[in-house]
């Protein structure tokens, strides 16, 4: 097994091992820790839930780079300011900037890889590839985290393909394929040209907060359906900083967040109630049943009709 002693474990010594495999504040956590070079831990992270505290020691020399394979992971860090990770987005930050900070999940469930450096512990000589290639740690710091800076990298092919089966890989083979893996991501940082790259932008608490209000009020009365301008004056916020934020937080424009958001509720209520199907669509703000079982099966790809046979069916299988 790869899973790092307790006496050299980053985690450990950052205190996230509290982490592993628990359920705080609402939030199931699951950690699989893996030491692959002294100074360098890999996590497998897995979050079902709301929003999490992440309280941890401020340790200096710390490389903390986060990769989302699925789920939404929203984060406000140790200055206020909030990051949004989506699938195959990558985040890249010095622990300290996160030691008083929390975790949401905009979409309720997050799986993603964590790799921590300690820059001052980990010797390039131990890694042959690495050390041919003249890798410099501290260098690689000033390029993604100078002057506490956090960067966060867009989702792209090349990235999507270099996490691609990191999570997959059978138990008896994740020594070998972790170190070259990690390899082959630290060169990856090291040949990227930021230049060319549009980073994903970093918002203010207090925008995100008031996307967070908005988003609020839109699930609260599901028969209302404002529009964008007035939710604007409403919450004082630009239209279009309203759009771009409320997208970035919940990872789709808000008509089609709200659509998506009605029709799952619906779903709900033709399985956990008897109304009709007529008395569901008036409950969400559709005066007419036919458009709203066209939006529905345009989501759900099923009638609404149909949607409850189905689940009765299947409700009446494992009661047998």
């Amino acid at each position: 097994m790869l899973q790092d002693s307790e006496n050299k474990s980053i985690l450990k010594r950052l205190g996230l091992s509290k982490l592993i495999n628990k359920k705080i504040d609402g939030i199931t956590a699951t950690m699989q820790p893996y030491m692959i070079f002294p100074g360098v831990e890999l996590v497998l992270n897995e979050y079902e839930g709301n929003e999490l505290k992440c309280e941890h020691q401020a340790l200096e020399n710390i490389l903390q780079i986060n990769y989302c394979l699925e789920g939404r992971l929203g984060w406000r860090l140790h200055n206020g300011d909030y990051i949004y990770l989506a699938e195959n987005d990558i985040s890249l930050h010095m622990v300290n900037n996160c030691a008083l900070s929390s975790i949401t999940l905009p979409l309720k469930h997050y799986k993603g890889i964590s790799i921590f450096i300690d820059l001052t512990e980990f010797d390039i000589d131990k890694s042959m590839v690495l050390k041919q290639m003249n890798l410099n740690l501290m260098q690689l710091k000033q390029k993604f985290c100078r002057n506490n800076k956090t960067t966060v990298l867009p989702a792209t092919n090349n990235i999507k393909n270099l996490f691609a089966l990191l999570n997959l890989v059978p138990e008896e083979y994740k020594a070998m394929y972790f170190k070259l893996k990690f390899e082959e991501i630290m060169m990856f940082l090291a040949l990227l040209d930021l230049s060319k790259i549009a980073e994903k932008q970093i918002y203010p608490a207090c925008t995100v907060d008031t996307i967070k209000r908005i988003h609020a009020k839109l699930i609260a009365n599901l028969k209302q359906r404002p529009t964008i301008e007035i939710l604007s004056k409403e919450f004082l916020i630009n239209t279009s900083t309203l759009k771009q934020v409320f997208k970035a937080v919940y990872g789709k424009p808000i008509a089609q967040y709200m659509k998506d958001y009605r029709m799952h509720e619906a779903a709900n209520l033709l399985c956990k109630t008897n109304m009709t199907v007529k008395e569901v669509a008036e409950a969400l703000g559709y005066e007419n049943q036919s458009k709203f079982a066209t939006a529905f099966k345009e989501i759900m790809q099923i009638s609404p009709t149909q949607y409850r046979s189905y689940y009765k069916m299947e409700q009446e299988k494992n009661e047998k």
